[in-house]
């Protein structure tokens, strides 16, 4: 079974991704997929904090995310802060976009959720924890 990287590993790595992202204007080297950058205010603290993510975009043109984590056995701090505050701001490309999030849940969530996964994915085999699929409304579907 895959390790899941630490959370020091996660945020070395994401740090990387993040400054790349933004001095490309969007575009990355790695992971060799699109990604968004979500900010999230933290539950505890009030910080704001932005992590990398891959995205999908759903039948609608609803731009979505996955809290796999890896298939770490707790969800990503990011979800965490998101329910405690659903108000957030994703940058995709050049643009920047304030968001609600919309966690899903039942068929919707299963819907989306095998837009982007075939469940074999080694994310899933490292966890028994269902990954929560999160719409961010507001942001308009790259073209």
């Amino acid at each position: 079974m895959p390790t899941v990287p630490s959370d020091d590993e996660f945020r070395t790595y994401n740090q990387g991704v993040i400054s790349e992202f933004r001095a490309n204007h969007g575009t990355v080297s790695r992971p060799p997929f699109p990604i968004l950058l979500l900010t999230t205010t933290g539950a505890r603290t009030g910080r704001q904090t932005t992590v990398p993510l891959g995205f999908g975009i759903d039948d609608r043109g609803r731009v979505f995310v996955v809290a796999s984590k890896a298939g770490a056995p707790k969800h990503p701090s990011w979800f965490h802060n998101l329910r405690a505050n659903p108000a957030v701001t994703v940058e995709l490309g050049d643009g920047s976009y304030g968001a609600r999030v919309i966690v899903t849940t039942g068929k919707e969530r299963e819907r989306l959720y095998r837009q982007v996964s075939d469940g074999t994915s080694a994310y899933e085999q490292n966890t028994k924890r269902v990954f929560p699929v999160v719409v961010l409304e507001g942001v308009p579907a790259p073209t």
